[in-house]
């Protein structure tokens, strides 16, 4: 399985704070090793988004006592551009360019703001870019909390369909322990394994590390059909090793297919909130070339925005497909039966050049 997940195109990596930083703020050194094997990833030809915590550690406090919330907040937007710049000159160095994300979790709930969100991470994968994604705790509604960043990554995991999520810990993986302080790591296991939620329990009570945070997080990656690894992130070249297919860490197994995961958000847990009738003969179209285009679109029912989902008709009457559409009902309106080079003289922009994208259709089989 280890020689499968090194297979993969695709991976989120998420650093834990108290790898790159700490009372004394940032570690430059600890930082620049990771970004030097990142670009060891892309040269195998691995997409991949890091997930960055230590903000508010890299704003250097030295104040051990638990701070007021906005304090905090404050102290995270002073480490946030220290952060960001650290990434950029780490990533730079090693001939990489890269991209600042600042996200809530608040922000992944809302449809619009998720579409926007994704469409911005593909184009920058697509150019090559290392999208490096923040908790943006200083607004982030419910402060900042223990574990907030692992989840965060499981659900970027989500938004751009990723294969892999890599957690880099202080801890070697999930661990049996023993009463005489002795310990085996755990190699493999099912990220649903009831046994774990022991394990994460008596990790946290020993180590002091939010174990427990981690086995969420690699429950709701494996939802989206990601298998995840928690390995020790100062371990030498330990994105290199999980690439080569070395037994590095703990791999949690994923039992659901990406696409089979996706399928199920998207057909049965979103409201409809309009209808698309479509032109005779765009079953084809979208099974084969990929999503609904302004050309297939005959009708438009219904109020609608952004990022909400909709039904796709054939004339008949028969539901083809349903999908988040990347314009407004009112827009489609305009747009319906025009050449994507029409939409900006149409609308005043381009969101994108489908009305519903590839990613976010699941097309029905047809009668």
């Amino acid at each position: 399985m280890r020689e499968e997940l090194a297979a993969t195109r695709r991976w989120v990596v998420h650093v834990e704070s108290r790898l790159i930083g700490g009372a004394g703020g940032l570690n430059h050194e600890a930082l620049q090793r990771l970004a030097a094997q990142l670009a060891t990833l892309r040269q195998r030809g691995i997409e991949v988004v890091v997930v960055s915590a230590g903000a508010a550690a890299c704003a250097g406090s030295s104040q051990a006592a638990p701070l007021p919330l906005h304090e905090t907040q404050a102290l995270a937007a002073i480490g946030q551009i220290r952060l960001t710049n650290a990434w950029a000159d780490g990533l730079q160095g090693v001939g990489l360019q890269s991209a600042q994300i600042l996200l809530t979790q608040d922000d992944l709930s809302h449809r619009k703001h998720y579409l926007n969100a994704r469409s911005t991470m593909q184009v920058l994968l697509r150019m090559g870019v290392i999208p490096v994604v923040s908790e943006n705790g200083t607004i982030a509604s419910h402060g900042i909390r223990a574990g907030d960043t692992d989840s965060l990554g499981a659900l970027v995991v989500n938004l751009v369909q990723a294969d892999a999520y890599i957690m880099l810990t202080e801890l070697e993986g999930f661990l049996t322990l023993a009463a005489d302080a002795a310990h085996t790591l755990i190699d493999q296991a099912s990220a649903g394994d009831a046994a774990l939620d022991r394990c994460a329990h008596d990790m946290t009570e020993r180590f002091g590390y939010d174990v427990r945070s981690w086995l969420r997080s690699a429950r709701l990656a494996a939802r989206s059909g990601a298998h995840t690894i928690i390995a020790d992130g100062r371990r030498r070249s330990v994105l290199e090793a999980i690439a080569s297919g070395g037994s590095v860490g703990t791999l949690l197994l994923s039992d659901t297919h990406p696409a089979a995961s996706r399928g199920r958000w998207l057909s049965n847990q979103l409201p409809m909130r309009g209808v698309l009738e479509l032109i005779a003969g765009s079953y084809t179209g979208i099974t084969q070339e990929g999503g609904v285009t302004a050309l297939m679109i005959l009708r438009v029912e219904g109020v609608f925005q952004r990022g909400d989902m909709v039904i796709c008709r054939g004339p008949d009457g028969a539901e083809l497909a349903r999908g988040l559409v990347n314009y407004s009902a009112q827009e489609i309106q305009r747009l319906r039966g025009q050449f994507v080079e029409a939409f900006a003289r149409q609308i005043g922009y381009v969101a994108e050049p489908d009305i519903i994208s590839r990613e976010n259709l699941v097309a029905f089989a047809a009668n």
